[in-house]
């Protein structure tokens, strides 16, 4: 198990550095991009079915249920989304495929339809099928833009559900035998019911499913301290640790490590965005990037100076500051977007990740070094604040 509190931002660190030659993996994309599409869902799909089953096996552990779940959901909703969006390109010529992919977007109902629109039969039957297009309906009307499961509830279709409690069981469930579903319909090298034996109609095709209690379930709540981003934050980087010592080492296990990393650090600039310091971010300033994904440019540099003025407050080295901005510089260069480590490749099909191999820890250290120092920053205006409030109530 790894110790991620260790990991820092240190001078001269990059992300494709080599400190152990036995750990070096290639980016090898076979150069077919649906099937590259295909096997990265795979890999989504396997780290989703991992965190699901350590949440309801560990069920009396109420951070697992209450802040791995939205992030094990979410990879699986990313895996059935590469999986259509594979078989698509597998069936659509090259030159109409653009345009296909930037119009559905994340709308994988519309996705996996045009892809049944194409082919001359589905390999489903029809009860499979009628299964699925209910599931995926729901799925399409309550996270249309695949930002559900990846901020904090209060942003979105959830925040009608506060302090309510979602069935982790059931809602696991249905959603793992979507991906099964639709994987009947690969090519055979890919076996395509390796992931049916499983498979039950009687289930309710229900995406969100609602429990009495909160025992071994996930609750809906919405903290008015941190804008419910503490829960996403702890859950997106604690089980990006846990699968790395539970994932085989490889290009197609890094992607969802990296991601997971890479959202937890944009997840806390954004905590950090909305500080309420005396010395903050103003709020016309906070509305307009609030949304963004954009690490250096919308978010770092929004919150750097508030970062500074306390640093200084307090009497830290300015410097690290300085040197982190190098690093979220260069990760932001890498994935400006929060998109690089999600797919293979841009709406036109070209590989867009800027890596060709890496030491494999080396290299999700670096991100976690990243992650350590905003968090740090985070806590660090906690602190100010908690401060900054005792002294106005000493003149009340």
């Amino acid at each position: 198990m790894i110790e991620p509190d260790k990991y820092w931002v240190a001078a001269g660190q990059k992300i494709d550095d080599i400190s152990n030659t036995h750990d070096v993996i290639s980016f090898s994309w076979t150069g077919k991009q649906s099937e590259d599409y295909i096997l990265l869902s795979e890999s989504f799909y396997t780290a989703a079915q991992i965190i699901a089953t350590e949440i309801i096996k560990d069920y009396r552990d109420n951070s697992k249920s209450d802040q791995w779940f939205f992030p094990s959901f979410y990879l699986y909703r990313q895996a059935i989304e590469l999986l259509c969006k594979g078989l698509l390109i597998s069936v659509v010529p090259r030159k109409d495929i653009t345009g296909k992919l930037t119009t559905y977007k994340h709308n994988i109902i519309d996705l996996f339809n045009e892809y049944c629109s194409v082919i001359p039969s589905v390999p489903l039957n029809n009860a499979e099928m009628t299964w699925l297009q209910a599931y995926l309906c729901e799925l399409e009307t309550i996270d249309r833009a695949s930002n559900l499961f990846r901020y904090p509830i209060k942003d979105g279709y959830l925040n009608q559900y506060n302090d309510s409690f979602l069935d982790i069981v059931d809602m696991a469930n249905a959603i793992d035998q979507c991906y099964s579903i639709i994987f009947k319909c690969v090519e055979i090298k890919y076996s395509p019911h390796k992931y049916a034996n499983g498979i039950d109609l009687s289930m309710a095709p229900k995406v969100l499913v609602f429990a009495s209690h909160g025992f071994g379930n996930c609750m809906l709540y919405s903290s008015p301290w941190d804008e419910g981003f503490y829960p996403h934050i702890k859950g997106y980087s604690d089980i990006a640790y846990f699968l790395l010592d539970r994932l085989s080492k490889s290009h197609w296990s890094f992607m969802p490590i990296a991601f997971l990393l890479r959202h937890a650090i944009e997840l806390t600039l954004k905590c950090m965005l909305l500080s309420r310091t005396a010395v903050n971010v103003e709020e016309c300033v906070q509305r307009r990037k609030r949304k963004s994904h954009i690490l250096y440019k919308d978010l770092w540099i929004s919150v750097k100076p508030m970062i500074e003025h306390y640093a200084k407050e307090m009497g830290y080295d300015l410097n690290i500051v300085q040197l982190a901005d190098t690093y979220l510089f260069d990760l932001s260069k890498l994935d400006k977007e929060g998109d690089k480590f999600r797919y293979p490749t841009d709406y036109g099909l070209v590989y867009s990740l800027q890596l060709t191999h890496v030491d494999y820890y080396q290299a999700v250290y670096w991100l976690i070094g990243i992650f350590n120092f905003v968090l740090g920053c985070s806590d660090m205006l906690g602190v100010a604040y908690e401060y900054e409030c005792d002294m106005r109530s000493e003149y009340l």
